[in-house]
C-alpha cells in the first residue's frame, strides 16, 4: 500500500525519470529508512540508481557518530553506494550567527548538492512526510503567513524531491515494522525546546480529538493552497501585463491600473516590485505593505513615503515610482533595558530582557534575529544605531581578532546600498552585534556567565 502511494506521488509530480541517479538523504531515522526502502522497491520499474548521503552534524557527539555508522552498515547490507561526511555544525552556526536548525539545514543541503554534483545525480530525495507538511503549515499559520507561506513544503523544489510527502508518519512506522526495518531515533526530535516538536507533541494530539485525520486534512489543505497560490501568481502576471515599467533602479506602476486591482493582487504585486528594486527578497511585513498601499491610494503628486530597506514610494502624476532613496537614513536609539523599543526607521521592535542563570548551564544562542550576551561583560546604555566611521569588532569564530566593520561587510559581500542601514547593537565603545550577521565573540555567554542579556528583533505590529 505504501509503495503504491509513493509511486502515485512520484508519477503525479514527475519526481522520477528513466535512467536518473538519485541521492537519497538518509539520517537513519524511520522516515529516511522508509524512503530508501520505497525507492529501492521502485528502482527497477523507474530504472533509477540510488546513492545514499549521510551527514554527521556533530551536535550529539558519540550518538551522531553511531548514527553515521548505522547508515554505513545499512548501505553495505543493501549494496547501495554511500557518501558520508562530518561537519562541525555547532561551530558553523556560531561563526555565522545561525540557529542550530537553520545552520544544520544549510550545511545539510550544501552537502547533498555537493554529493549530487560529484556523482552526476539529477535529483536529491528527502524523507519529508505528510506530518512534516502539517506541522509546517501550523507553524506558518501561527506566525501569520499568507497563502504563499501556507503552501508549506512543495513536493518538488528545484532538484529536491519528496516522495513521502503524502505518507503519514503512522504509515511510515507501520511500514518499517511490517518489513522488519531497523532505524535509529534522534532524541532532539522529542525535545520540547523547538516549536515544531511542541506542535508535534502538544498541539497535534489535541487537534486529533476533533479530527482523527487532522494530519491528512492539513496536508491536503497545504496542497490546495499551493495550487491556489500558483493560480493567483499566473493571474497576476496576466492582469498586470503592461502595468509595470522598469527604469534604471526604479519600477514604475501605472496608477489607474494599479488602483483598480483587487487588494490581494495589490499586495502581491507591491511585494514583487519591492524585491525587484532591492535586488533581493526583503521580507516586508503585511503591515508595511498595507501602509504603502494606503499611501498609494491617497497620495498627492510629489509626495514620497519611505519604507524599511531604503525603499521609497512616490506618486508622480499618473504613476507610482518605487525606488531606493539615495541616502541611508541614520538613526540612534537608546534601548529600554528591559523592555521593547520601536525602531521606526526599520519598521522593527527591539526586545531586551535579562535572565539570571546562576548555577545553570548557559544556553548560548546566536541567531539571525536573536542573540544572547553576558550581561556582566557589557556597559549600558545599550544603543541601536547605524554605522559610523571607525567601527570595529571581533567577529565570533575568528579567534578574538579585531576587524574593521567596513572590511567585514566587504568580505561578506554585503551590497553597498544595504551597509548604511544595517542596525548595530552597541554598548559603550563596543560593537556587540551586526544584527542579522555576526556577534562580537568577546561578549557571548560562557561557563562563568551569571546573567544573560537577551536581544530579539521582530517586525513592528503597527
Amino acid at each position: 500500500m505504501l509503495i503504491a502511494k509513493v509511486k502515485q506521488t512520484a508519477k503525479r509530480f514527475g519526481m522520477l525519470h528513466t535512467g536518473e541517479r538519485i541521492v537519497v538523504a538518509v539520517s537513519g531515522g524511520p522516515d529516511s529508512v522508509c524512503l530508501l526502502s520505497a525507492l529501492r522497491a521502485l528502482s527497477g520499474e523507474f530504472n533509477i540508481s540510488l546513492h545514499i548521503a549521510h551527514l554527521d552534524h556533530m551536535f550529539r557527539g558519540r550518538e551522531s557518530a553511531e548514527e553515521a555508522l548505522f547508515v554505513t552498515r545499512l548501505a553495505t547490507k543493501l549494496q547501495v553506494p554511500i557518501t558520508t561526511k562530518k561537519i562541525d555544525v555547532p561551530a558553523f552556526c556560531r561563526e555565522r550567527g545561525l540557529s542550530p536548525q537553520e545552520g544544520a539545514r544549510m550545511a545539510r543541503y550544501d552537502f547533498f548538492n555537493s554529493v549530487a554534483v560529484a556523482i552526476g545525480a539529477s535529483r536529491i530525495a528527502t524523507g519529508h512526510t505528510a506530518d512534516d507538511q502539517a506541522e509546517t503549515l501550523i507553524m506558518r499559520l501561527l506566525r501569520g503567513a499568507g497563502v504563499s507561506g501556507l503552501s508549506a513544503i512543495p513536493p518538488v523544489s528545484g532538484n529536491i524531491i519528496r516522495p513521502l510527502l503524502e505518507i503519514t508518519r503512522d504509515e511510515v512506522l507501520a511500514y518499517v515494522k511490517e518489513n522488519g526495518l531497523a532505524f535509529v531515533m534522534d532524541p532532539s526530535n522529542s525535545k520540547p525546546v523547538y516549536t515544531r516538536n511542541k506542535i508535534r507533541s502538544d498541539l497535534i494530539p489535541v487537534l486529533k480529538r476533533f479530527n482523527p485525520r487532522i494530519v491528512e486534512t492539513l496536508a491536503a489543505e497545504a496542497a490546495i493552497l499551493r495550487e491556489e497560490n500558483k493560480a493567483m501568481e499566473d493571474c497576476l502576471i496576466a492582469v498586470t501585463s503592461g502595468m509595470i515599467r522598469q527604469k534604471a533602479a526604479s519600477v514604475i506602476l501605472m496608477r489607474d491600473a494599479f488602483c483598480a486591482l483587487p487588494q490581494a493582487f495589490k499586495r502581491r504585486l507591491f511585494k514583487k516590485v519591492a524585491d525587484i528594486v532591492s535586488g533581493a527578497e526583503v521580507g516586508l511585513s503585511l503591515v508595511q505593505i498595507d501602509r504603502a498601499l494606503a499611501f498609494m491610494m491617497s497620495a498627492q503628486t510629489g509626495r514620497t513615503l519611505r519604507l524599511p530597506y531604503r525603499l521609497a514610494v512616490e506618486r508622480e502624476y499618473e504613476t507610482f515610482i518605487v525606488s531606493l532613496h539615495t541616502e541611508a537614513e541614520e538613526f540612534s536609539h537608546i534601548l529600554a533595558l528591559p523592555g521593547v523599543t520601536p525602531i521606526p526607521e526599520l519598521g522593527m521592535d527591539i526586545e531586551v530582557s535579562i535572565e539570571d542563570i546562576t548555577g545553570a548551564e548557559p544556553k548560548v544562542q546566536n541567531f539571525l534575529w536573536y542573540a544572547e550576551f553576558d550581561y556582566d561583560k557589557i556597559t549600558i546604555p545599550l544603543i541601536l544605531r547605524t554605522r559610523i566611521r571607525g567601527d570595529r569588532f571581533c567577529p565570533a569564530g575568528m579567534g578574538g581578532r579585531s576587524k574593521k566593520l567596513q572590511d567585514y561587510l566587504v568580505d561578506g559581500k554585503i551590497p553597498r546600498r544595504k551597509r548604511g542601514t544595517l542596525p548595530l547593537l552597541v554598548a559603550g565603545d563596543h560593537l556587540l552585534w551586526v544584527v542579522g550577521l555576526r556577534t562580537d565573540g568577546r561578549f557571548l555567554p560562557d561557563s562563568k556567565t551569571k546573567k544573560v542579556l537577551a536581544v530579539g528583533v521582530r517586525s513592528s505590529e503597527c
